[in-house]
């Protein structure tokens, strides 16, 4: 299962209503932050998720409102006596920022920080990098769980077989005797597609992301303006029709809106403009839980 809080979903600057980028993901005992806008630790720390869980920091790119925050969390990490490494990647000049936000910060950073530059078809563990296409080095990131395979109930049920230790074997691939019956994996194991995430950072409508996110169960795509505003807005930057466009054309599961521009108080008329052109549409607000179990993606 893979469980996603988003922390922050503004574009530019935060609000009191909604902070600057940021995702935080849980899956399999880990804790992995997505961007990481000024401030965040505040609203880590109203999410449930636990900041000194965070292994992991994957930047999209560099711009202020996606790493602004990523001097805060590594103070609050300092602040709680935190003495595990601290993983940050991103696209190249990641280093080089931090760097400088650590010189301009102070203080002491009592635990060791690996800066990792990725380039698009980078992985690491189940995440994948692509290309997106904003201003300067930018990049996405597809999270899929692996395939597996579970047991079939119905079948045990129906030939009144109970739990046993031995299915573990039989899910490992070993055929298994039970009362004299021979079990091989192939008539007695379901196979189970693994769930999948993509979140784009920021970028404009674009071929490379569909072809990298197509078949997600849940896209997280930027959305920062109305396309009637189109004008308004510098170039590198996608209108809520766009990002629809992007979900039906690669045929996801579920779209969230994300990087809403301050001026729009009222994010209805962006919903209202994604479902028009894909109806599994929904605005992501700060500190909403979304859930990914099984392909089925659920909203709390």
């Amino acid at each position: 299962m893979i469980e996603l809080t988003f922390l922050g979903t503004n574009a530019t600057k935060p609000t009191l209503e909604r902070f600057t980028s940021s995702i935080a993901i849980r899956h399999e005992g880990e804790v992995y932050l997505f961007d990481c806008g000024e401030g965040i630790q505040i609203r880590i720390g109203q999410s449930g998720f636990s900041l000194m869980k965070i292994d992991k920091l994957f930047v999209t790119h560099l711009h202020g409102d996606h790493v602004l925050g990523i001097p805060g969390i590594l103070f609050s990490m300092a602040k709680n006596q935190r003495e595990a490494p601290l993983k940050i990647y991103g696209p190249p000049g990641t280093a080089m920022s931090v760097h400088h936000m650590r010189r301009a910060s102070y203080g002491r950073i009592p635990f060791e920080i690996d800066v990792i530059e990725l380039e698009p078809g980078d992985t690491v563990g189940p995440i994948t990098a692509f290309e997106t296409e904003h201003t300067g080095n930018s990049i996405g990131y597809v999270f899929r769980e692996p395939d597996t395979t579970r047991i079939d109930k119905a079948k045990m049920d129906k030939h009144g077989f109970k739990p046993n230790s031995k299915f573990k074997k039989l899910k490992q691939g070993e055929t298994i005797e039970i009362n004299g019956i021979k079990l091989k994996p192939k008539d007695w194991l379901i196979p189970v597609k693994g769930s999948s995430l993509a979140y784009t950072g920021d970028t404009v409508k674009s071929d490379k992301v569909i072809e990298a996110v197509a078949g997600v169960d849940l896209l997280i795509h930027e959305s920062t303006y109305l396309s009637e505003d189109d004008s308004g807005f510098d170039y590198g930057h996608c209108s809520a029709k766009d990002a629809a466009r992007v979900a039906k054309q690669a045929g996801v599961g579920s779209l969230f809106l994300i990087h809403f521009s301050p001026r729009y108080a009222n994010l209805a008329p962006l919903l209202k403009e994604a479902k028009q052109v894909f109806k599994n549409s929904f605005i992501a607000k700060d500190l909403a839980r979304v859930t990914i179990k099984d392909t089925i993606v659920q909203v709390e």
